[in-house]
């Protein structure tokens, strides 16, 4: 069978890589949920809430390319936002995994999994965040999509995770039952960053400036 290309300029392109991760969020969702589903064999309904902040971005992104109307997007926030409001949480933080169909807490790395994720958490809140700015019309269902993100923005206890409040440095993974089993602090120029950034913008369980310098210049103390 013959063969054909498709000759694509940069918009083209950019259309098409687009709409492709797109549609890995959109059609690939969890059911249950409409968070990203976590491509783990015999794992059907296991949920990765880090890359369901990517996924709510992705589908914002969505809307101004077209792909799927304003309309689309609000049924899917709001489908998103009834789970997270009932889903175990820990200090306010989510999990790194979840089960779609019940909002428990899945310990996909073994039984010291079962806890708040720190840096997963915020990588969900951003694309939480940034649904939050999105959907800015005056009317009831956006106003209660905001509402909703606000309140679950401000019941993150971010604070919390200053395991030895001495305002050094976050630590990564609390659990209710083995506590700070895996003591990892948040350190250096990498992912945690943005932990740092949203624990200081944080409405009310903030930290002080000082402990995203503290996680940097640990870094360059350990070169």
């Amino acid at each position: 069978m013959a063969k054909t290309t498709n000759t694509m300029n940069n918009e083209a392109l950019l259309d098409m890589v687009q709409k492709a991760s797109f549609r890995y969020y959109w059609e690939g969702a969890e059911p249950y949920s409409g968070l990203a589903l976590e491509n783990t064999l015999g794992k059907k309904n296991m949920i990765a809430t880090g890359a369901s902040g990517f996924g709510i971005m992705a589908i914002i992104t969505a809307v101004h390319r077209g792909f799927i109307t304003r309309e689309q997007a609000v049924k899917r926030m709001q489908k998103i936002l009834v789970f997270l409001e009932k889903c175990e949480k820990h200090h306010g933080a989510v999990s790194h995994f979840y089960d779609g169909t019940t909002g428990k807490t899945a310990p996909f790395f073994g039984q010291n999994d079962n806890g708040g994720d720190l840096v997963e958490t915020s990588f969900l809140f951003q694309g939480l965040l940034t649904a939050r700015s999105f959907f800015d019309q005056q009317n009831a269902v956006e106003k209660k999509i905001r509402n909703t993100i606000t309140k679950l923005w401000e019941a993150v206890e971010w604070n919390w995770y200053d395991k030895e409040k001495k305002n050094e440095f976050l630590t990564w993974h609390w659990s209710p039952d083995k506590k700070w089993i895996w003591d990892h602090k948040l350190i250096g120029w990498n992912e945690t960053m943005i932990t740092y950034i949203l624990a200081m913008a944080a409405p009310k369980y903030n930290i002080p400036i000082s402990m995203y310098y503290n996680g940097c210049n640990k870094l360059f103390e350990c070169q």
